[in-house]
């Protein structure tokens, strides 16, 4: 789902109406709130020269990219030497602060 409102926002903001409608044909779209959905219809309705703000999509694109656990997401697979990055542990040497 991601992915897929991330294609859509750069749609939007684009102004790329064939892209957004092509988007909002797609399956996902019905899983897109209504707000959302009636904003790019809107967007792709008024053309280049609109000044409208796809606000909607890209809160809710904001909302879900904090709520997302990436692990679990197969856009953001990490490889095995950033994985191996990430668990190995930096070992510091402690030094002894005098009291005073």
């Amino acid at each position: 789902m991601l992915a897929y409102l991330d294609s859509l926002c750069a749609a939007l903001l684009a102004r790329n109406t064939v892209e957004i409608r092509r988007l909002l044909a797609h399956p996902m779209a019905q899983d897109l709130p209504r707000r959302v959905r009636e904003e790019a219809v809107a967007i792709s309705r008024a053309g280049r020269r609109s000044f409208m703000a796809p606000v909607n999509a890209l809160h809710l694109y904001y909302k879900l990219t904090h709520m997302v656990d990436e692990s679990s997401d197969p856009t953001f697979e990490v490889p095995p030497a950033e994985q191996e990055k990430k668990t190995a542990q930096l070992n510091l040497p402690l030094r002894k602060v005098s009291s005073r």
